[in-house]
């Protein structure tokens, strides 16, 4: 008759209580963190992907019934462990992706399967994905400010308007730097985004919240790989189908018009209102109408209700333009 050691027995015993422990665990973060994306964040494709993960660390627990044979709390010197306490979301789900990246290496090195290491390595770009995602700026309703001069932003931020850009199509490189380098440390201390129109050498370089470009610019697509999931990117858009484009493309808004003729398109005619009249219906991401548009003629615009109202000459106004958007319950709302 063949004996068993003792020790081999016991050994084999805390095994089992090893690789219960860490499915449980790895399967505990991933609700955590799928729970996040179904809930707060609404993304269905990060939630699919997490519940599948997750169910298919269920399915490759084949001895379920030894480990809960072997399962004891009472013995297990960190069972009711006061929970952590955790700062913000970015902390929490951190948190959970670490324990569920821990937990399948425990059990890629105790069970010797490749599929937990081949899961821990999709974990990695999901963590890569999610966390940044959520460090993206949000966009507001309200004024989208648009300067070349880095003391008009700075009244912008101080003012309340809900986006910044700096556009200046005639200094050089170095210059723009320079300015780019001053409207982030300003913008830095404010939840309001940072956008840098066209350059994303320069966007890039100072860690701008976002990008903006126009139709004859690098595909969306490109940009996102070379900015990141957690950055900003606006298209320059003067039709529906070229707005449904960039919204497809994964565009994070866009902008409508120009709605009049202004100096700061010099060459293209106005767009009138049938683009701006149809986004509303059409477009599923933000947008922000754009284009000669001043106090005496933000009337015409707010009776489409556009997300944002896009100002370049006439920001000493732009107080008086969130009065007006305020009549209107749509705006100064997360969009």
């Amino acid at each position: 008759m063949k004996c068993t050691s003792p020790r081999i027995v016991g050994t084999m015993e805390a095994i089992h209580q090893i690789i219960d422990a860490n499915i449980n665990r790895v399967t505990e973060g991933l609700r955590v963190i799928e729970d996040y994306t179904r809930f707060i964040a609404g993304h269905k494709i990060f939630t699919d992907q997490l519940s599948a993960i997750r169910k298919q660390i269920h399915r490759s627990e084949t001895n379920k019934s030894a480990h809960l044979h072997i399962r004891d709390t009472g013995k297990d010197m960190r069972a009711k462990e006061p929970p952590a306490k955790r700062k913000d979301i970015a902390d929490l789900l951190t948190a959970n992706f670490k324990r569920v990246e821990e937990g399948l290496r425990v059990l890629e090195e105790y069970t010797g399967l490749s599929m937990y290491s081949t899961i821990r390595y999709d974990v990695y770009q999901l963590e890569k994905e999610i966390v940044l995602t959520l460090l993206k700026k949000k966009i507001e309703a309200g004024v989208y400010l648009i300067s070349h001069d880095p003391s008009i932003l700075e009244k912008g931020l101080n003012w309340g308007a809900s986006c910044i850009q700096l556009r200046d199509k005639e200094s050089s490189k170095s210059d723009l730097l320079k300015k780019a380098i001053r409207v982030k440390k300003m913008s830095s201390q404010y939840e309001i985004p940072f956008i840098v129109n066209d350059y994303i050498d320069i966007a890039l370089m100072v860690d701008a919240d976002g990008l903006h470009t126009g139709q004859d610019d690098l595909p969306i697509p490109a940009l996102r790989k070379l900015m990141g999931p957690h950055k900003l990117l606006g298209r320059t858009t003067h039709t529906l189908q070229q707005g449904l484009q960039a919204q497809k493309e994964g565009a994070d808004y866009v902008s409508v018009g120009p709605i009049w003729e202004t100096p700061s398109k010099p060459g293209r005619k106005g767009i009138g209102f049938q683009y701006l009249k149809k986004a509303s219906s059409s477009l599923e991401i933000p947008y922000v109408a754009i284009g000669g548009i001043c106090l005496d003629n933000v009337g015409q615009v707010l009776e489409f209700s556009p997300p944002m109202v896009g100002v370049i000459r006439d920001y000493e106004n732009i107080k008086a333009f969130q009065r007006k958007m305020t009549e209107i319950p749509f705006y100064f709302q997360e969009i």
